[in-house]
């Protein structure tokens, strides 16, 4: 089991996928390459299925189960799934018996914002380690909540900033710094 933030942090990786989208998404990288980690996503539309995608697409992923309220997007998100890999996820509409049927060692949380800090809190209080979407909350309260239960837990939280290294926001932070847009007169600078 993935124990530490480093040993993590090691074994995740920016997906493939900024090559062929321009888009990155993890791929959970396993320190035994024998052992598929029983992953989850909570959250099946079309940025779940993407960091999904890339998870299955690293073989290091068993898509163990997948939730969403809506039962038509789950069922199209089990579909795409199955042209991709031969995992069998179970159907829940409720993330938190997810979390207690399947006990995943990863999961994803890609649902609408104001769901991330109750699934992520589920999530690691569960046992999992989370790859959660940004924004992580809407307030400091629950960012600080995510922070404590993270660090009660031992488990560890990815924050997908994929807009920070997807190849068409670097290049254009490069045009913006070389100064080839002109002077910027209405700010402090271009923020790094």
């Amino acid at each position: 089991m993935l124990s530490s933030r480093r040993e993590f942090l090691q074994s995740s990786v920016a997906a493939g996928a900024a090559a062929a989208t321009a888009l990155a998404a993890p791929a959970i990288r396993a320190q035994d390459k024998a052992k598929r980690r029983r992953t989850a996503l909570v959250g099946t539309g079309w940025w779940g299925m993407n960091i999904l995608g890339e998870a299955v697409a690293s073989n290091e992923c068993e898509v163990v189960a997948m939730c969403d309220v809506d039962e038509r997007q789950l069922n199209g998100a089990i579909e795409k799934l199955n042209s991709k890999t031969s995992d069998q996820p179970k159907r829940y509409s409720d993330f938190r018996e997810l979390l207690d049927k399947e006990k995943p060692e990863i999961c994803i949380v890609a649902t609408p914002d104001h769901w991330h800090p109750l699934v992520m809190i589920a999530a690691v209080k569960a046992g999992a380690n989370v790859y959660v979407e940004k924004p992580i909350g809407h307030t400091i309260r629950e960012g600080r909540a995510m922070i404590h239960a993270a660090r009660d837990t031992g488990k560890v939280v990815q924050v997908g900033t994929h807009r920070r290294v997807s190849p068409h926001n670097v290049s254009g932070m490069e045009f913006l710094k070389s100064g080839k847009a002109g002077k910027n007169r209405h700010g402090a600078g271009v923020c790094a």
